[in-house]
């Protein structure tokens, strides 16, 4: 009866190669000559015979080979290796194994066909609360409700109401003309229009900028010679900015998330830029009247850091001592 020659990977246990033994003796090797034809570099050109011996039984003999042979369940490397149904010879590192031609297989599968999967609908690029009505109508009042009430609190003459409300106004005005620029270039570019999404983003920006100017001025009025003000206005300025292009072109292009950041740390820096150049070139004059950064807060006076008299008795002697050694140098 003859049998089946099944070629196993060793490594994967993947089966390239299945051959019906019937006319025998078969060379086993990496040579193209051989009838079993190998793709393991272990494997010599001609490794192994397979034929029958005087009594008549199948073996596998080696050839002079560098590996040799190494039966199933013993390490040893063998020079014949005497094969029957089920056994297995280990080539190098390829797996000859012999199975029985009636041996029965698992049933074939059906092949039906797949299922076609419905196309997902399509979803808006920006963030999600960019592109609902309720969170824009949210974002774009509390902006506008911020402007009023920071103008109001500092406002200290009595008819301040005007002002309030042209503030509420003006917000409204500049930022549905930015609002406007954004959704145009969204139509050319994406065609989708998306106005109130832009005036929203442009109002979240708002919101972040009182939050942030507040807290900075609460700073410099607590602590008026830190140096962490001034860092800290310009650094959130940049992130401003970009958070503020990064926005409206997740809503006006199909730029991936990195080169919209990119675009808009870009900006924030050459906004820094032109800034720091217009300080510079400013011609500011000397005033004796002294500047303050912030405004008064309504705090207890135990909560104000002060300095003894005493102390600052010694910076004025100490600031007299200065100003007349200027004056004897001129």
């Amino acid at each position: 009866m003859a049998m089946i020659l099944e070629v196993v990977d060793a490594r994967g246990g993947r089966v390239p190669m299945r051959l019906r033994l019937d006319a025998l003796p078969l060379t086993v090797g990496r040579g193209f000559a051989n009838d079993v034809i190998l793709d393991d570099p272990y494997v010599d050109a001609r490794h192994a015979r397979i034929a029958l011996d005087e009594s008549g039984a199948l073996v596998v003999e080696d050839l002079g080979s560098v590996n040799g042979l190494v039966a199933q369940g013993t390490p040893a490397r063998r020079v014949q290796v005497a094969v029957g149904t089920g056994a297995e010879v280990r080539v190098g590192r390829t797996l000859l194994r012999f199975r029985d031609p009636d041996e029965p297989v698992p049933p074939a599968l059906p092949d039906l066909p797949e299922p076609v999967a419905a196309p997902e609908p399509a979803r808006p690029s920006g963030s999600r609360w960019t592109t609902s009505v309720w969170a824009q109508l949210a974002v774009s009042a509390a902006a506008v409700g911020a402007m009023a009430g920071t103008t109001w609190l500092e406002n200290y003459q009595r008819s301040s109401a005007s002002e309030v409300v042209s503030a509420g106004m003006g917000f409204v005005m500049l930022g549905a003309i930015w609002a406007g620029i954004w959704a145009v270039a969204g139509r050319v570019v994406v065609q989708r229009f998306r106005f109130f999404g832009h005036f929203a983003v442009a109002s979240a920006a708002l919101l972040a900028a009182i939050a942030v100017t507040t807290l900075n001025q609460w700073l410099t009025f607590f602590f008026p010679d830190n140096p962490v003000s001034g860092l800290v206005e310009i650094g959130v300025g940049v992130g401003l900015a970009a958070a503020l292009v990064a926005g409206h072109l997740s809503l006006a292009s199909s730029m991936p998330r990195r080169r919209r950041w990119r675009a808009g740390i870009i900006t924030g820096a050459v906004m820094l830029g032109l800034g720091g150049v217009m300080t510079l070139v400013e011609d500011e004059g000397f005033s004796d009247v002294p500047q303050f950064a912030g405004v008064l807060k309504p705090v207890g006076p135990g909560w104000i850091p002060t300095a003894p008299v005493a102390e600052f008795g010694e910076e004025a002697a100490e600031l007299r001592e200065q100003v007349d050694e200027l004056a004897r140098e001129e």
